[in-house]
C-alpha cells in the first residue's frame, strides 16, 4: 500500500506539472525489487486492481514488476536491475505531463524521454526505456523507426511487459484478453515487433493459467488451476471435482507436468 500511496502521489504531481522526487522514485523501486527479490520464484499474476483514477500507475507497476523479473531471468545485476525497473516504473512519464500530446506531432516517447534525460541523478539508459518502448525489432516501431541492436535491452523487456499488461487490460477500445490468449498474441509478434530472447524469458515468469481459473482439459474434465511450475507456463497443477453421488464431491489434483498427454484445451472462465 505504500508504494501505491507513492505512485498515486508522483502521478499527480507530474499531471499538475510539479516536479518529482527521484528519492521517493529511488525507494519505491528499491521497495519493489525487495518484493521481486524475495519472490523470484513465484509467478506472475497480474491484478486488476485498476479504476479509472489509479490505471496509470497500476499499470507503471505492474510493467515495472514483470520487467524486473525478466532482467532477473537474463541475468542482469542489481545496478542494471535498478536502472530497469526506474525506467520501466516511468516508461509512460511522457504521457502524464502532456495526455493532449498526439502521435503525429510529438510521440510520448520523445516528450518522456526529454523530462529523464534532465535527470541528473538518473542514468541516460533510463531516459532511452521511455525512448524506444514502443520500437520494434524489425524497424516498425516508434518514433524513430530503429531496429535489433540499436534498441537497448531495458526497452525491449520493457516492451513485453507494456504490451502483455496492455492486453489484459486495455485503455482503448481493443478487447481484454486473458493471460493465455495474451501470450499467444506476444509469441506471434516473437522476432518482429518483439525480441524473441525476451519473450523465451518473459514465458519462464508470466502465469497463463492464473490459480482460480476454470479449465477443461482434453480429457474432458473440468477443474481450477491450484498450483504453478516456474518455467512451465502450460502445465499447472488442476484441481479435479469429481461429483461420485448425490452427497459426495472428491477433490483430486492432477499435476500437468506429470501427465505429458494431458493439456488445457479450454478456459472458462
Amino acid at each position: 500500500r505504500a508504494v501505491i500511496n507513492q505512485m498515486s502521489e508522483m502521478f499527480d504531481a507530474l499531471r499538475s506539472g510539479k516536479e518529482f522526487s527521484t528519492k521517493a522514485i529511488s525507494q519505491t523501486v528499491d521497495q519493489l525489487l525487495d518484493d521481486v527479490m524475495r519472490n523470484s520464484n513465484v509467478m506472475v499474476q497480474l491484478s486488476d486492481i485498476r479504476t479509472a483514477d489509479n490505471a496509470a500507475y497500476v499499470h507503471a507497476m505492474n510493467v515495472c514488476m514483470l520487467s524486473t523479473l525478466i532482467g532477473l531471468n537474463m541475468g542482469l545485476n542489481m545496478i542494471q536491475l535498478k536502472e530497469l525497473s526506474i525506467g520501466a516504473l516511468l516508461h509512460d512519464i511522457g504521457k502524464l505531463n502532456a495526455p493532449e500530446v498526439q502521435e503525429g506531432r510529438m510521440h510520448h516517447s520523445w516528450r518522456g524521454f526529454e523530462t529523464l534525460k534532465m535527470k541528473r541523478e538518473y542514468s541516460l539508459l533510463i531516459a532511452h526505456v521511455a525512448f524506444q518502448h514502443h520500437e520494434s525489432v524489425d524497424g516498425t516501431g516508434l518514433p524513430r523507426g530503429i531496429t535489433g541492436d540499436e534498441i537497448h535491452t531495458y526497452a525491449k523487456i520493457v516492451a513485453v511487459a507494456n504490451a502483455y499488461d496492455n492486453m489484459l487490460s486495455p485503455i482503448d477500445s481493443s478487447p481484454k484478453l486473458m493471460p493465455h490468449e495474451a501470450c499467444e498474441q506476444l509469441n506471434a509478434m516473437s522476432g518482429t515487433k518483439l525480441d524473441h530472447e525476451v519473450l523465451v524469458q518473459f514465458m519462464k515468469v508470466v502465469s497463463i493459467y492464473p490459480n482460480g481459473i476454470s479449465v477443461r482439459l482434453s480429457n474432458r474434465k473440468i477443474g481450477v488451476v491450484v498450483g504453478q511450475h516456474r518455467g512451465l507456463p502450460s502445465r499447472p497443477v488442476v484441481r479435479l471435482l469429481n461429483k461420485e453421488d448425490e452427497d459426495t464431491v472428491e477433490a483430486k489434483e492432477i499435476d500437468l507436468a506429470q501427465h505429458p498427454t494431458i493439456f488445457i484445451e479450454a478456459v472458462l472462465s
